[in-house]
């Protein structure tokens, strides 16, 4: 038997979740964002692997924290070998809280999909 393109095909879905209070400014990208800078200590080392521009990290950054009501990150300028950019205690906390939100929702969200949409 021979399989058309429609027999190929898997149906898929997407989800994309943001936390905000008027703004939606806080959601993967900005999550993302915050990953790289906990990991590299550098908010420039976190743009040049996301292919950003430094001042729009910073302008994403601070809608962000505009709208949540505090920072998320803070940087210090530094002497020869540059400065470092850190999450706050509350950004710490709030991105760890926003990545439990996001693997849960997810989790279940896929599971009413395949309830919804079988096979």
């Amino acid at each position: 038997m021979i399989e058309t393109e429609k027999e190929k095909r898997t149906l898929k879905y997407h989800l994309k979740l943001r936390v905000y209070y008027e703004e939606r400014n806080f959601g993967p990208g900005v999550a993302d964002l915050m990953k790289l800078v906990r990991e590299r200590g550098s908010l420039s080392a976190a743009c040049q692997e996301l292919h950003m521009a430094y001042s729009k990290a910073w302008k994403i950054m601070n809608k962000a924290e505009e709208d949540l009501g505090f920072s998320l990150m803070e940087g210090r300028r530094g002497g020869e070998n540059g400065g470092t950019t850190v999450l706050t205690a509350e950004g710490e906390t709030f991105l760890d809280r926003y990545l439990a939100f996001v693997e849960e929702a997810e989790a279940a969200v896929e599971e009413l999909f395949y309830k919804y949409f079988p096979g």
